[in-house]
């Protein structure tokens, strides 16, 4: 594997995939020189979509520049020839072995609420970082992109690819994911720090439910969200204090919502004593000391490490080792993606042949308040025509271009 000079000087190996996402494949990496386990997002320059390509290098732009302890640590980044046709852009980052939230409350059914407030805790504090400190909008909250540490209920903001500063020029286009985006940005206005905040709130009824926010999907749901009067369902079991946090977060107004220091305020994100002190694994010895599991009874396509407490040491030095060599044996690809709709592009940039590659595609056009459904494309050879949605295997791709 060769590697182009003048970026990161790093001598690493590539293990097996442990994720795929709308931007890129990530792997598990480590460092030849001192044994660092760590992750690496890449994309291939040869056959990636331009769009994928310039998401991975906003991603190293703006991690560049971050600092958080709410936030995947960015590592480094390179250009590597794979092989005579595949040359890769890599970002290298900080792993996280825990998984998302995502995965965990499909996985183990709603997260209890003393988590998710040490979760949601953990969040604000890297939006409120990046929003009064950084001058970036992450523009993508979601369980999926919130990734579960070795400290016990801290979790940490990761996947940059939409975010974007908040001084900055307009972009052309910008990313997220539908039914965790705010109205106003469904609507085809900038993000805000304010925007981020809609999605936080999307995220707690993700955690809380183990589903997403919205009870639809498809072309309907997302003209409610956007043009609609109507709000995501609070959780019933959700106590009271939980219940006022939403309402705080999820104000259709962006005027109205609380700023991330606010909701910091708040009593449902009350400080405790969470620990984010401690490090990420930096070596494959180091797996042994944090308290995941093997994942034996949810293998699969979709597994991510399952993260557990309480285990016996000797279990977990076991499971880590064994967990080690699965990661870097198996082949198995993890799908970062939210179930259903997948990316959405805003006004400006029309898709390449590139773009529009893989699956059944609709040409029938809606048009809805200066909105037009130019194609809607999945991973089979089914098709969904204007205004129907049916939630098919796999991703799926929805592109939006404004009038």
């Amino acid at each position: 594997m060769e590697r182009e000079a003048g970026l990161s000087c790093r001598n690493w190996v590539r293990g097996s995939s442990i994720g795929k996402g709308s931007f890129g494949a990530l792997s598990l990496a480590m460092d030849r020189s001192n044994g660092q386990v760590f992750a690496v997002k890449s994309v291939n320059l040869n056959s990636s979509p331009l769009p994928s390509i310039k998401a991975l290098e906003n991603e190293i732009q703006i991690l560049q520049s971050l600092s958080s302890p709410y936030i995947v640590s960015y590592l480094g980044n390179d250009t590597t020839q794979e092989s005579p046709t595949d040359t890769c852009r890599n970002l290298h980052l900080e792993y996280m072995p825990g998984g998302t939230v995502a995965d965990l409350a499909a996985k183990n059914g709603p997260v209890g609420e003393p988590e998710v407030r040490s979760y949601t805790r953990c969040v604000a504090r890297a939006l409120h970082y990046l929003h009064s400190f950084a001058g970036v909008v992450h523009c993508d909250v979601k369980g999926r992109n919130v990734l579960i540490g070795l400290s016990r209920g801290v979790v940490k903001l990761a996947d940059f690819g939409s975010a974007m500063r908040i001084s900055g020029a307009d972009k052309q286009w910008t990313w997220g994911t539908p039914l965790w985006m705010a109205p106003e940005v469904v609507r085809g206005e900038r993000p805000t720090p304010a925007s981020d905040v809609w999605s936080l709130g999307c995220t707690v009824i993700e955690m809380v439910t183990g589903a997403q926010p919205w009870k639809d999907s498809g072309p309907n749901a997302l003209l409610r969200i956007g043009f609609g009067d109507e709000m995501p369902e609070f959780p019933n079991h959700l106590s009271k204090i939980g219940r006022d946090f939403l309402d705080k977060c999820l104000r259709r107004d962006a005027t109205e919502r609380w700023s991330s220091e606010q909701l910091l305020q708040h009593p449902f994100l009350a400080d405790d004593d969470t620990n984010v002190t401690g490090p990420s694994p930096r070596s494959v010895l180091d797996l042994a000391d944090s308290e995941f599991c093997d994942g034996d009874d949810s293998s699969g396509e979709n597994s991510w490490p399952s993260y557990g407490h309480g285990i016996d040491s000797d279990e977990v030095m076991g499971r880590g080792r064994e967990r080690v060599k699965e990661l870097a044996l198996d082949r198995t690809v993890v799908r970062w993606e939210s179930d259903g709709w997948e990316v959405v592009r805003s006004a400006g940039e029309p898709g390449s042949a590139e773009d529009r590659e893989g699956g059944g595609i609709c040409r029938e056009y809606l048009d809805y308040f200066g909105w037009e459904l130019e194609e809607w494309s999945g991973n089979d050879d089914e098709t969904v025509t204007s205004m129907q949605y049916s939630l098919t295997p796999g991703p799926m791709e929805a592109h939006f271009y404004k009038k």
